[in-house]
């Protein structure tokens, strides 16, 4: 299978049943195999959406209970099939030609693909209040100055991953909501991992769950924790470590 996208969801029924509709559609027309795997973090009963009503290639993965989106993405990549995983907002405001270009890279051998507002390149057409567009810069700044320097936007909702790095990274994840995407970038750049960011297109954001004013303290303390973390060996791993064993080139023969 050539992709598989992941879609966390909570309490819009109606909206991911028109997103994966328009999903699958673009899919089928690009030629990609694909499966769209579709994460419903705890909604209520009646906004659980029914993924029978949408087509093949479809799967529903129902967490019972509210985790929050770091958990229910985490849910989604750990069941998916394809070569390249994907996850995104169920909104999808991103330019859908993002995909199949991830889907080439991760081909050609990279093994992550990071959507960053920052690039040049990018156009966000979107029009967001002063002081919720101040609060956010300050908090990616804040990151990107403390925790993984160099990543302007951690918190972009498009990422891109080979199957291999999924099964190997996504298994050490601890962060359930707000700051999962800084502790993947942080993970990344201590294992040294093959990235490339690109561009993206925002057409739209019709959903956020994320206030960074209401969720200022949560998310600072979820950033904080990782490098404690990561000193702690909470995130040791061999098989990331092996991830390139040609990195340690010290070991060649003569």
């Amino acid at each position: 299978m050539d992709v598989s996208v992941i879609l966390p969801h909570y309490n819009n029924k109606e909206l991911a049943e028109k997103s994966v509709r328009v999903l699958s559609g673009y899919l089928g027309g690009c030629g990609l195999s694909h499966e769209i795997v579709v994460v419903d973090d705890g909604s209520d009963p009646d906004q659980r959406p029914d993924m029978d009503r949408t087509g093949e290639n479809i799967r529903l993965v129902q967490i019972e209970k509210n985790r929050g989106k770091g958990f229910a993405v985490r849910q989604g990549m750990l069941a998916a099939k394809g070569d390249c995983c994907i996850y995104t907002d169920i909104d999808l405001p991103y330019d859908l030609t993002a995909i199949p270009y991830a889907v080439a890279l991760v081909r050609d051998g990279t093994d992550f693909v990071g959507g960053d507002r920052a690039l040049f390149h990018s156009v966000d057409g979107v029009h967001r209040p002063l002081m919720r567009r101040f609060a956010s810069r300050v908090f990616s700044k804040l990151v990107a100055l403390l925790v993984i320097g160099g990543i302007i936007d951690s918190q972009c909702g498009f990422k891109a991953f080979s199957r291999r790095l999924v099964q190997a990274l996504f298994p050490l994840l601890t962060i359930d909501r707000f700051s999962f995407d800084v502790e993947i970038y942080y993970l990344l750049l201590r294992y040294n991992i093959s990235m490339k960011r690109i561009p993206v297109r925002l057409h739209h954001h019709d959903v956020s769950t994320v206030s960074v004013f209401r969720h200022f303290m949560d998310m600072t303390m979820g950033v904080f924790s990782i490098p404690l973390k990561w000193h702690s060996g909470r995130y040791a791993s061999e098989r990331m470590r092996d991830f390139y064993p040609q990195d340690r080139y010290w070991e060649a023969k003569a």
